[in-house]
């Protein structure tokens, strides 16, 4: 068994099925999520992911690439992560294989200490607690005297769905399921309402500027800049969403009122997860409750569908625990190697940590 460095993303090409098979069921994790993001992002940073083979077979992956810092530090960080907000990332491996994964890739790492391919820390953004080989990784590293530290970071909120509507709407509150199925009987039961769904490339040209304009216009009126506002976010989006299209990993839904789209969502779905990742509703239509009526066609399409749960991602919005959504705790996840200039960059993360919260509450007792 041996692990082999990727800095180049057209030697990962003959590995695409490989990658996605231990990607598992999170479409987050998947090739077709993560090099559009390279190609989106990469600028600047070089290209880090390590294969861990038997012999010629890929049996583990760490998605990675070295973000080269302002000081010239160099930071091992997952593809996907900041602006786009990619959740639930993890290092992969089949359970039965995980142990000689994480080992593998922690003498790797200690022995690259004094090469090229040096690193002196590991960012992991808002990994979920114990993310199982991630933490493999970093307790090993523990014993070679790393230093690792975590914070707590955004949640994730996932709605468990039973098998009828009529059972999620028996687990909210006496007003909320009074407001459900008052939505329902008066707007989305009537020819008023009907719900689109993009499953196909054939498809996307119309679907995707739909979700693009509502979003950005419920942002503007938010007084907010909007993710699409970002051409590097708007690209990677569309390469990552008709890739995973494609496979059946990606739809677009819009809900037309009085046949004008009042609110579209963009999922990306495993077998038994549908993962809500970016949505827009009508600003102009509000007393309508757009979001409301999205979300009811959402939920039940899911438990039409099969669906084990709908994921509503990271962030405290309130109506994710309205809806009796539970949180999943999240962390982001520093280990700096014991090296010179890894203990320096530490230092200086922990003034600049120290320095910052101390801001922050002097703010807060003001």
């Amino acid at each position: 068994m041996h692990v082999k460095c990727f800095s180049d993303a057209t030697q990962l090409e003959p590995y695409r099925s490989d990658w996605n098979a231990l990607a598992g069921s999170v479409p987050f994790r998947r090739y077709d999520w993560m090099m559009p993001w390279w190609q989106s992002y990469g600028d600047g940073h070089e290209l880090y992911v390590l294969g861990v083979f038997d012999k010629d077979e890929l049996i583990g992956l760490a998605p990675w690439y070295r973000a080269a810092g302002k000081t010239g530090g160099r930071t091992l960080r997952f593809l996907g992560d900041g602006d786009v907000c990619t959740d639930y990332l993890d290092i992969f491996a089949q359970p039965e294989t995980s142990g000689r994964v994480a080992a593998l890739l922690v003498d790797w790492l200690q022995e690259a200490l004094t090469t090229s391919q040096a690193w002196d820390a590991m960012e992991w953004e808002n990994l979920e607690v114990d993310a199982p080989i991630a933490k493999q990784v970093s307790q090993r590293l523990t014993q070679c005297q790393a230093i690792v530290t975590s914070r707590p970071a955004q949640n994730c909120w996932r709605l468990e769905l039973p098998q009828s509507w009529y059972d999620v709407e028996m687990a909210q509150s006496k007003s909320h399921r009074k407001q459900l199925r008052r939505l329902i009987s008066r707007v989305l039961d009537t020819d008023r309402c009907r719900l689109h769904v993009c499953n196909n490339t054939e498809s996307f040209d119309q679907a995707m500027p739909i979700l693009i304009d509502l979003h950005m216009r419920r942002r503007k009126m938010l007084d907010q800049s909007g993710c699409f506002a970002s051409e590097r976010f708007a690209q990677f989006l569309e390469g990552a969403a008709r890739a995973m299209m494609s496979t059946g990993h990606c739809e677009i839904l819009w809900l037309d009122l009085d046949d004008v789209p009042v609110a579209a969502e963009i999922h990306f779905l495993s077998e038994t997860i549908s993962y809500a990742y970016q949505a827009g509703i009508d600003p102009d239509r509000l007393k309508e409750e757009p979001g409301s009526l999205m979300q009811i066609a959402v939920i039940q399409r899911a438990i039409e569908q099969g669906k084990q749960a709908v994921d509503f991602l990271r962030g405290d919005e309130p109506y994710k625990a309205h809806w009796r959504a539970e949180s999943r705790s999240c962390e982001t996840i520093r280990i700096v190697p014991n090296t010179t200039f890894g203990l320096i960059r530490h230092g200086i993360w922990t003034t600049q940590t120290q320095v910052k919260n101390w801001f922050k509450a002097s703010i807060g007792k003001s």
